[in-house]
């Protein structure tokens, strides 16, 4: 398992206080030589953290207020990130997707998703989607168990709406595009035939220091699919 950095250690603690309600809404935390002398870290490794949660909309900080516990982000409200790219049908009109089949859970990370996220262990959630009543894609997010630790079968499919469902706000969220094949395990998944064309979008959602704090790919059924504003 991938040794998780001091301070994402003190991250994830203070992530866990904020979650359960230890700290509280409006409470003043100490000190930053205080709060390093309690997690056993520096004074740059703790306000590294402290960046971080501010950057997550965990945290308030403010010239001569010092650092409080942020409000809750309000469910509905529209993140801060641009809006992504939409997926297009023939038609030039949004596609739309329905659930099929959905697993959550969590498992350790990765070395590679260790490197991503600064984290040892990760919520999951694994879905396939249908358009117009076929099975058409296939969905898995990824993102900190400290950040969310059970992620709801039936979140939204948009990153940025199932972020902001559990109240988290991210500065940015990046988009790649590529093409690809189905393997053996998609085509049975998706029932579709073998080497069926797949568009594979990945989304990653970045706190306000650029380090990610979720992300989703989407492996979809090609077929008369366009990507854009």
């Amino acid at each position: 398992m991938a040794r998780m950095p001091l301070y994402k250690t003190a991250e994830t603690e203070m992530i866990r206080r904020i979650r359960d309600g230890d700290w509280p809404t409006g409470m003043r935390l100490p000190n930053e030589f205080g709060l390093a002398e309690e997690f056993g870290v520096s004074q740059g490794t703790m306000r590294r953290a402290l960046i971080t949660l501010e950057g997550m909309g965990l945290l308030d900080r403010k010239p001569g207020r010092g650092t409080l516990v942020a409000k809750p982000a309000r469910k509905g409200a529209k993140t801060t990130a641009p809006p992504p790219a939409r997926l297009l049908d023939a038609t030039g009109q949004p596609v739309t997707f329905t659930l099929h089949r959905a697993r959550a859970g969590t498992r350790g990370a990765t070395p590679q998703e260790a490197d991503l996220f600064g984290a040892a262990r990760l919520s999951t959630l694994e879905r396939t989607l249908r358009r117009n009543g076929d099975r058409a894609a296939l969905d898995e997010i990824t993102l900190p168990e400290a950040l969310i630790p059970a992620l709801p079968e039936d979140a939204p499919i948009d990153l940025p709406d199932l972020l902001t469902a559990a109240g988290l706000a991210p500065a940015a969220i990046t988009e790649s595009l590529a093409a690809t094949l189905t393997t053996m395990s998609d085509s049975v998944a998706l029932s579709c035939d073998r080497y069926t064309a797949l568009l594979v979008l990945t989304r990653t959602a970045l706190d306000a220091e650029g380090r990610a704090i979720a992300r989703q790919t989407l492996r979809l059924i090609a077929d008369g699919l366009t990507y854009g504003h």
